[in-house]
């Protein structure tokens, strides 16, 4: 069982307005740190209504969120995200966790793929042996109850995400959270789509499949 991570807080002004933030700390090494945003005020705040609160659990992609590459959806999902918890209320929940928990290096290995044998992220991780998705979001659920929140509008269009939540209990209700494909995130989408069960109306109806090896 991990033990109880160390909680740091303060008050962080942004382009986006002023959110409350926790650094909750299981480690000496950055990616054993999970970072919260919250805003308490807006329509439906941290456990104000009836109404649950917004939350966004998002892995950490530094190609797109710090050198914006364009080949993928994730700077966008992040910077929509905050705005409706800007507005609404809510808490966005960021995981320094790249390449959804198989790290930078081995997402490189995945892009480098890619662009040598024309492999989308999916395939390429399934050449390398690396699980599509091994995020695991025990930690994200311990931020989550610290901030006194049991139900959340989860914005996503991952399955896996919401059972992963789901299964340390919390109540998750779906909010999509659907960027539109540009020309060069377009196959990284339909990978999401038809080969991750990722829900994104832009393909729907697409024949999914599975890649070989470790899902």
């Amino acid at each position: 069982m991990q033990h109880e991570p160390r909680v740091a807080s303060t008050t962080l002004r942004t382009s986006r307005g002023e959110f409350n933030f926790f650094c909750f700390s299981w480690g000496e090494h950055e990616e054993d740190n999970v970072l919260c945003l919250a805003n308490r005020s807006g329509t439906a705040n941290l456990g104000g209504t009836d109404l649950a609160p917004l939350c966004r659990v998002q892995s950490a992609c530094y190609t797109a969120e710090i050198f914006q590459s364009v080949d993928c959806d994730c700077h966008e999902q992040l910077h929509t995200s905050l705005a409706m918890i800007r507005e609404h209320g809510g808490v966005l929940v960021y995981m320094l966790c790249d390449g959804r928990g198989a790290g930078l290096f081995n997402k490189t290995l995945g892009l480098e793929l890619g662009r040598t044998d024309g492999l989308d992220t999916s395939d390429a991780y399934a050449r390398l042996g690396i699980p599509q998705d091994p995020r695991e979001y025990s930690r994200v659920a311990f931020a989550l109850k610290h901030l006194g929140l049991l139900r959340i509008r989860l914005l996503t269009n991952n399955p896996r995400k919401i059972d992963g939540i789901a299964q340390h209990g919390i109540t998750v209700e779906r909010c999509a959270l659907e960027i539109a494909s540009t020309r060069e995130s377009e196959s990284y989408l339909r990978t999401k789509a038809t080969k991750m069960g990722h829900l994104l109306s832009e393909f729907e109806g697409e024949e999914i499949g599975r890649p070989e090896g470790t899902f």
